[in-house]
């Protein structure tokens, strides 16, 4: 009987302190749902899944990843861009906050390098050639807006809040027996260890650490699980009008190596080395519309500032040493001595290029295959208008998830005839490709 009363001691102090962790990780997930249908329908924004689940949602409608400045939910994402060889390795820092916060900024800093023999090489010179450097990136992300069709019943007798409100419950409360019924398989197998399986150690602080252990790998496992269900039902049931976002973002490359450029005022001078530090700033900001009915749609206007100079800008004459010779050249033992065999005639200096550029991004709904349009105005001595069309194609994976851009695209450069038809050292339509993989984990 004593025995017996000692049981029931135990189990009346141990059960309350077992079942909290439990409670609290349900509850969680509670006060997430409950902040999301207290908000009553309305003809403004309104919104139909948790933050979370927004940040998950739009991380499938921004898998668009053309260009190292475009936004990714990855904490990793590589870009490529066969035009100048340019592969960039980018690094999110940002970290989820709270219990369900929306992501409002992404720090990034990414090492770029050019491939050798790029498939740009032939093209315009190659304006970039063996060059390292490091990218630095900051996103300001703005407020997540949804519209609905409209709050009046429909036949079903739920309009598209009430829908995703009863879809959400549904999603809430199955989780919740799987949590139920986790937690109660680890408790058999945790009561099963005894002091034999871990010789030398106190059972009681052991099981402790690894019901710690345990409990914060479910609340975290299913605060991540209930915003991925949420996204995936939105996206699959289309409870929406219209979602809006947009953000601001800040880039700066920085080169750590950059070739160094042989040119001689003349064919009459001395050739010299010149080294560049073509540095680059830009800011830009992109709008975001997601239409049930009428697709996605991308409008970025981009300000850019680079430290440029005449080799860039093609405002110098291309030689080598048998055209060179065959000119009358007079410093042929410099050329000769030359690896690549690469030189250039005219007046180097170096200046700053502003330019404006805008670009416009469209996917038709339920469609992975889309059209890009840019028009870029450069500013000063170099003073170009170029253009790209593009087909972007996102890959998904068995998940359902963006896993890979590729942007086949037509590069129009110098449209307005600006620089001198011997200057351009090749044709002035290109065919080129864009790559972006996002990859590791997502931010939610």
């Amino acid at each position: 009987m004593r025995c017996l009363f000692s049981i029931i001691i135990f189990y009346s102090i141990m059960l309350p302190v077992y079942s909290q962790p439990t409670q609290n990780i349900i509850n969680e997930l509670i006060s997430i749902n409950t902040s999301v249908t207290k908000i009553p329908c309305s003809t403004g924004s309104t919104p139909v899944i948790s933050n979370r689940g927004m940040n998950v949602f739009l991380a499938d409608k921004t898998g668009y990843l053309s260009e190292s400045s475009d936004l990714s939910f990855y904490t990793n994402y590589m870009t490529f861009n066969s035009a100048d060889g340019r592969v960039t390795i980018n690094h999110n820092f940002e970290k989820a906050k709270g219990i369900d916060e929306p992501i409002k900024k992404l720090f990034s800093v990414g090492v770029y390098a050019d491939v050798a023999n790029s498939f740009g090489a032939t093209f315009l010179d190659k304006k970039f050639e063996n060059e390292l450097g490091v990218t630095v990136n900051y996103k300001w992300i703005g407020k997540v807006k949804t519209y609905l069709s409209s709050c009046q019943q429909t036949q079903n007798g739920l309009n598209q809040q009430q829908a995703m409100d009863a879809l959400r419950a549904a999603i809430l409360h199955s989780l919740e027996m799987e949590i139920n019924k986790k937690i109660a398989d680890f408790t058999t197998a945790i009561n099963a260890i005894d002091s034999t399986d871990i010789p030398g150690q106190n059972t009681s602080a052991s099981k402790s650490l690894m019901r710690q252990d345990f409990y914060e790998d479910l609340n975290e496992e299913y605060a991540e699980k209930f915003a991925k269900l949420q996204a995936t039902t939105l996206t699959k049931t289309n409870n929406f009008k219209l979602i809006t976002t947009g953000w601001t973002s800040v880039t700066a490359s920085l080169p750590l190596l950059f070739p160094k450029f042989v040119v001689a005022d003349s064919i009459d001078a001395a050739f010299q080395e010149k080294h560049p530090y073509p540095l680059e700033v830009s800011l830009s900001h992109t709008r975001l519309w997601e239409s049930s009915k009428a697709g996605r749609f991308f409008l970025t206007i981009y300000g850019n500032v680079l430290f440029n100079n005449s080799k860039l800008s093609h405002a110098l004459d291309k030689t080598n040493f048998t055209d060179y010779a065959n000119m009358g050249g007079t410093d042929t033992l410099h050329l000769a001595g030359l690896k690549n065999d690469k030189a250039y005639i005219g007046n180097y200096e170096t200046y700053i290029t502003p330019s404006l550029k805008g670009r416009l991004v469209y996917f038709p709904p339920d469609s992975h295959v889309g059209v890009s349009f840019l028009l870029e105005q450069n500013f000063g001595s170099y003073n170009l208008l170029n253009g790209r069309f593009g087909i972007p194609v996102v890959l998904i994976n068995s998940k359902k998830l963006p896993a890979a851009n590729f942007e086949f695209y037509v590069l129009f450069f110098d449209m307005s005839n600006k620089i001198e038809s011997s200057k351009k050292y090749g044709n002035t339509t290109s065919i080129g490709l864009h790559i972006g993989i996002p990859f590791s984990r997502l931010i939610y």
